[in-house]
Formats: C-alpha cells, sequence, structure tokens
C-alpha cells in the first residue's frame, strides 16, 4: 500500500475538543550524548510537533542544563552517566520506573556508542514496558542481537536507514539492496519487530508481513538529523493515528514536511525545515 495524503486521512483519528494534553500521547525520549545534543533537540521537538501532549527528555546529568536552555515546552529528566555526557547503566531503574508513566518510549537519537550505554539499551528494551520506538545507536545496541527484540512487552518500532539495517542483520548493504521488501519481511517476522527503514522510498513493514511504501519525500532530506525528527514525528503520531497505524502516519508527516521545506530550500534544506513544517501537514490531513 503507498502512504499517500488520501491515506494519511484514513489513519487520523479525529481529536475531541475537549481533550487534555494527557490523552493526546505522554512521550519519554533517551538520547543525546555530548556533540550530539542536537539529535535528541529534534527528536524531541518532532514529537511535540506531531501532536504529543507531553513529552521528556532523559538525558545525561551533565547536559541537562544545554537541554534546560534549548527546549522551551519539553520537560528533561538528567540521569545517572557513566562517563560525562553518556548516560550510564546506572539509571536503568529510574528509567524503567519513569517509563511506565509514558506512553511511548523512544530510544536512540545521539544516544552514543559508549559500551555503558550499549548495556543500557539492551537492559532497557526487555524491561520498560511502553511502546518502544527504537532509532539510531539503539540500534547499533543490537548489531547481531536482533533476537533480543521478541522478549520486549510490546512489538517494538525500529527506524533504520539501509546501513543501519544492514549492520543490524549483520549483511552488505548492497546484499539488502538487492530485495530490501523480502529481507525486510523475513527480519520484521523473525524478531516480531516493525521496520520502518529509510531510504529513497521508506517503507514500513509488520511482523504479519502487511507492508506500506512513502509516497512522498525528496532527495533533499539526505542531511544529518532528518531521521531524528522521523522517529519523534512517529513516537508524535501515536495517540493520533488509529491503532497500529502511527509508523504509517509518522512517515507521511515526515516526508510531507520534506516535500514543503524542499518547497522553500530546495537541496538546502536542514532537518529543523522538515520539523516547522510538520504543522502545516497536519492542517492539511487533520484539519
Amino acid at each position: 500500500m503507498i502512504i499517500d495524503e488520501e491515506a494519511a486521512k484514513g489513519f487520523i483519528v479525529q481529536r475531541a475538543t475537549d481533550t487534555h494534553k494527557g490523552e493526546c500521547g505522554r512521550i519519554l525520549v533517551v538520547a543525546g550524548s555530548t556533540g550530539l545534543t542536537g539529535a535528541a533537540a529534534l527528536a524531541s521537538m518532532a514529537a511535540m510537533r506531531a501532536g504529543a501532549g507531553i513529552v521528556s527528555l532523559a538525558c545525561a546529568q551533565s547536559l541537562n542544563h544545554i537541554f534546560e536552555i534549548k527546549l522551551t515546552e519539553v520537560m528533561t529528566i538528567p540521569v545517572a552517566e557513566s562517563e560525562p555526557g553518556h548516560i550510564g547503566k546506572n539509571s536503568l531503574p529510574v528509567l524503567v520506573e519513569r517509563a511506565k508513566n509514558f506512553d511511548v518510549t523512544l530510544l536512540g537519537p545521539g544516544l552514543g556508542r559508549q559500551a555503558e550505554t550499549m548495556e543500557l539499551v539492551r537492559e532497557l528494551i526487555l524491561k520498560a514496558d511502553s511502546q518502544l520506538i527504537l532509532d539510531a545507536d539503539a540500534l547499533y545496541a543490537l548489531r547481531n542481537q536482533g533476537e533480543l527484540l521478541r522478549n520486549c512487552h510490546r512489538i517494538p518500532v525500529l527506524t533504520p536507514h539501509l546501513g543501519e539495517m544492514a549492520t543490524l542483520l549483520g549483511i552488505s548493504v548492497a546484499k539488502l539492496r538487492h530485495d530490501v521488501l523480502g529481507i525486510t519481511q523475513r527480519a520484521a517476522s523473525e524478531f516480531d519487530a516493525i521496520f520502518v527503514v529509510k531510504s529513497e522510498k521508506t517503507i514500513v513493514v509488520f511482523p504479519d508481513g502487511r507492508s506500506y511504501a512513502t509516497g512522498v519525500g525528496n532527495a533533499g532530506m539526505a542531511t544529518a538529523g532528518s531521521g531524528d525528527v522521523l522517529a519523534g514525528t512517529i513516537a508524535g503520531a501515536y495517540k493520533l493515528a488509529k491503532k497500529d497505524a502511527f509508523p504509517q502516519l509518522g512517515v507521511y508527516l515526515h516526508g510531507r514536511a520534506g516535500d514543503l521545506a524542499f518547497e522553500e530550500n530546495g537541496i538546502g534544506l536542514i532537518a529543523s525545515d522538515i520539523l516547522n513544517n510538520i504543522g502545516r501537514v497536519l492542517l492539511e490531513v487533520h484539519g
């Protein structure tokens, strides 16, 4: 199925006029490390722009002051570090407990690949009982260990680009490109996970074989931070979409916002241009 405007309108649940922020999606973002604070900020703000009512960012405690200044609408949760600027394994009990109060836990943007942080990722995905969205460095933590995904409390959503997908599966990008859909369908079934594989035509594949391909997007979106915005947009769409349609809706919102950004900036568009156009897309499909 092609994810176009008509499909997107079919995915959306109309929001009641008497709703409150707690009913619009509570998103916990676990992200950021020294040098990669922008990824965490982009993902968090994208979740807000895509309709989430509450977004909190769990970050390394020494970076908290940066996010306190950079983010206005997003709350912060400073947690224990393994070393300055990197979330440590000692933060696991706090994150597991906090995740109970959120609908979605988005894990990975700009998280870094410090060994103890990678251990934290693997333990958190097994213990968190909210809906998981795994992106960027959270995917790196699972390279050649995809079987762990079968033990998540809920079917997780993974958002790899082709390189990350190949690394996760232990194959070459060339082999993956030869049969992206088929390989992704087999991986989704084997790991009991939903895959959003980012490329020139992003696909969404469910464990039961249902597959969707985006009808929007452009070459200008090949820019740093675009994937962080996508992960946040998918998270923010969790309560805006019908049942399990939030990955598809998030992909559409992101791609269409990228097309609007391209109209303004061409291939010079940057990730925040995509972020800043999500609201315009919501006006098109939700009103």
